[in-house]
């Protein structure tokens, strides 16, 4: 299946890491927005999106807040909080797009929320706590 996605939206590269194997993940920076094309490699039995792979898609929303210009981190800000809320499926060959929205940036902490959709339907909804390390100083080892 061609991984085609909207002219607006740009390809993330991600070289390495689990990141990679989930496959391309594209940006709207204008919107904030990102999205995926659901391939036979994001499916489960049933021929949708695995709850698994929405769920990785979810985790990515840092990068569209960093890549859009919103923060100006660019220090890992890992997960601290994942909510995931499945609302309907999302299947073989669908466009997915999250659009996120930050929330809040505190001294320690990033709060984004996204309403994830595929031909203007939800199909989750996800809410994720980073750490923010651009303020705070790391503790060396």
């Amino acid at each position: 299946m061609e991984n085609i996605a909207p002219d607006d939206f740009e390809p993330i590269f991600r070289t390495n890491g689990f990141d990679s194997a989930f496959g391309t993940v594209y940006l709207n920076r204008k919107t904030t927005t990102l999205g995926f094309r659901v391939t036979e490699y994001h499916t489960n039995v049933t021929g949708n999106c695995h709850g698994g792979a929405m769920a990785t898609f979810a985790d990515m929303q840092i990068a569209a807040i960093v890549r859009s210009g919103l923060l100006t981190t660019e220090r890992h800000t890992p997960t601290i909080s994942l909510s995931v809320d499945y609302i309907a499926p999302a299947p073989l060959g669908a466009w997915v797009e999250a659009n996120v929205i930050l929330i809040k940036e505190t001294k320690s902490l990033i709060f984004t929320q996204a309403l994830i959709t595929t031909n203007g339907e939800p199909v989750a909804r996800a809410n994720v706590t980073y750490r923010n390390y651009s303020a705070v100083a790391v503790p060396r080892r």
